[in-house]
């Protein structure tokens, strides 16, 4: 992934996270929610969850959050404009 797309999606994800959920902060700054967090929030109608997974982590992977939509990390372009920023939106990269 080149540095343009890695800091947009880095920069969605800070914007989305801090403004739908309380974060907490882990290494660098980055904020992330907990998993109890999120199994407050998954039957929201105004949350979007992506795994941005790459393909062959996500293929081998036995763990899936059933509401996610599996997206591509290294394309970016391809759905950054599918979602409403009206959402709730969380990446998640388990």
């Amino acid at each position: 992934m080149d540095i343009k797309k890695l800091g947009i999606l880095l920069g969605i994800t800070f914007l989305l996270l801090s403004a739908s959920v309380l974060p907490s902060y882990g290494a660098d700054n980055v904020p992330r929610i907990s998993t109890d967090q999120l199994k407050n929030i998954i039957d929201d109608p105004d949350l979007v969850l992506l795994d941005v997974r790459t393909e062959k982590d996500w293929d081998s992977s036995d763990k899936k959050i059933v509401r996610a939509i599996r997206v591509d990390p290294e394309d970016i372009e391809s759905w950054i404009g599918n979602y409403s920023k009206d959402k709730k939106i969380i990446l998640y990269c388990a």
